[in-house]
C-alpha cells in the first residue's frame, strides 16, 4: 500500500502496535485495520492521533490493549502517545459490550474507510454502519459531558500555561465545528470536511477563527501564538454556543433542551462575542 508523504511516523506506530497486538493474543486477533485520518485522509504529525481498531475473537482484550499501548510507548516513537487503540470482538462489533471501545462514530469509520494491516477483512461477515441517529446520540451525549464552561475555561488555562501548541490550539476550535458537521450530516469524515461544512453556514459567526484553526493544522505551525491565544479565549465560548443552540432548534436531534441550556451558559460566560 503507498504510504501518504507526511504519514510516515504514525504508520511506524501502527506497525509497532500491530506487532505488538500479535505477539500478545495469537491467534485471538482476527482483524486490524488503521482508521481515523492515517484511513480518511488528512493526518498531520503535529496533531492527529494514531488510531488502530483491533477486532478480535470473544475474550476480553481490555488489559492485553493497556499492554500494547506501553509496548508502543517503550519504542520511544515521537507519536507513541498518540497511539488511540479502539477493540471489540468481531461478533460483537454491532453492539459492543461492556468493556469494549468502538463508539458509533468509529464504527462508521472502520466501515467506510478502515485499511486492513492485520489479518482478514471480515467486514462483510460482521460489520454494518451504525446509524446516522445512533452517531448522533453519541456525539451529542459525548458534548454534553465534555464541553462545560469549567472544561472550556481549564483548557484555556492550560493553553495559557502550556503553550499554544498546534495540537491544542487546533483541537480546541475545530472540536464543535465537528460535532456541528457529523450531527448535521451523519459522516465523521473529517477535519477539512467538517470546516467546508462550517464555512458555507449562513449564521456562522466565526468563520475566520475556524479557517485560521484548520491552517495551524495543515502547516504544523502557529505564527503568532499570543495573537492565536487571544483569539480562542475571545471567540470560543461563543463559538461552542453557536453549535449548541443551532442544533437545539432541530427537531430530530436528541436532548435538545439540554443542547439549548448549555448554550446559554456558554454564552454567559463567553461574553455573546460576534466574529466573522
Amino acid at each position: 500500500m503507498p504510504i501518504e508523504a507526511g504519514t510516515e511516523d504514525g504508520w511506524r506506530v501502527i506497525e509497532a502496535a500491530v506487532r505488538s497486538a500479535r505477539d500478545r493474543l495469537g491467534d485471538g486477533l482476527l482483524s486490524a485495520y488503521a482508521i481515523g485520518s492515517l484511513a480518511h485522509g488528512g493526518f498531520s504529525p503535529a496533531v492527529s492521533d494514531v488510531d488502530l481498531a483491533l477486532l478480535t475473537d470473544s475474550r476480553d482484550v481490555t488489559r492485553v490493549v493497556e499492554m500494547v499501548a506501553a509496548d508502543v510507548r517503550a519504542t520511544g516513537h515521537p507519536l507513541a502517545d498518540r497511539l488511540s487503540i479502539f477493540h471489540v470482538p468481531w461478533v460483537r462489533f454491532r453492539d459492543p459490550p461492556p468493556g469494549a471501545r468502538f463508539p458509533p462514530i468509529d464504527r462508521y469509520d472502520l466501515v467506510h474507510f478502515g485499511i486492513l494491516v492485520a489479518g482478514g477483512d471480515l467486514r462483510g461477515e460482521y460489520a454494518a454502519a451504525p446509524s446516522p441517529e445512533e452517531i448522533r446520540e453519541q456525539a451529542v451525549a459525548f458534548a454534553l459531558g465534555r464541553v462545560t464552561p469549567e472544561r472550556l475555561a481549564a483548557d484555556l488555562r492550560e493553553l495559557e500555561s502550556g503553550g499554544v501548541t498546534v495540537h491544542d490550539a487546533s483541537k480546541i476550535v475545530i472540536w464543535p465545528v465537528r460535532l456541528q458537521h457529523v450531527c448535521d450530516t451523519g459522516e465523521p469524515i473529517g477535519n477539512a470536511a467538517a470546516v467546508d461544512h462550517y464555512l458555507r453556514l449562513e449564521d456562522a459567526r466565526h468563520r475566520s477563527l475556524v479557517r485560521e484553526a484548520l491552517g495551524w493544522r495543515r502547516l504544523s505551525t502557529i505564527d503568532d501564538a499570543g495573537a492565536a491565544l487571544r483569539r480562542i479565549a475571545d471567540e470560543i465560548h461563543d463559538l461552542h454556543a453557536e453549535v449548541y443552540r443551532r442544533l437545539a432548534d432541530r427537531l430530530d436531534m436528541p436532548r435538545r433542551g439540554e443542547l439549548a441550556a448549555r448554550g446559554e451558559e456558554l454564552t454567559a460566560c463567553g461574553g455573546g462575542r460576534t466574529s466573522r
